[in-house]
């Protein structure tokens, strides 16, 4: 069975891992690139967009925007299938409060961990 890269795939911190602790708290791992780990919590977060196979055909993410080369776009749309979802990979789209933007590939314990962050905070 296919499994996340659990990884910034595209924009600014590209390269960086994706870690969830204990199902409760997601956050991307700075160690790579000599920066602090970055939570995704409503603090540091403004936005996230579940990508799918319509909003990338329709071009209605405006998280996508400045993130994506139009070459990776074809990539993109197979990430972001149902059939991917069913196996458990997400690929998520991230705007951060100092208008930075990341798109991520993640499993759904750590998907399930940001959206639930995301709605409730604590």
């Amino acid at each position: 069975m296919a499994s996340a890269r659990n990884m910034v795939i595209a924009g600014d911190y590209q390269g960086c891992r994706v870690f969830c602790m204990t199902g409760k708290l997601a956050y991307i791992s700075g160690t790579m690139k000599k920066m602090d780990d970055i939570f995704l919590t409503p603090e540091f977060v403004t936005r996230y967009e579940l990508m799918t196979e319509d909003i990338i055909r329709s071009g209605n993410s405006l998280l996508l925007t400045g993130v994506l080369d139009p070459g990776n776009l074809l990539k993109l749309r197979i990430h972001a299938t149902p059939a991917m979802q069913k196996k458990g990979i997400y690929t998520v789209a991230l705007k951060f409060e100092d208008d930075k933007r990341s798109l991520l590939e993640i499993d759904e314990k750590t998907f399930r961990a940001i959206e639930r962050r995301m709605r409730t905070p604590e």
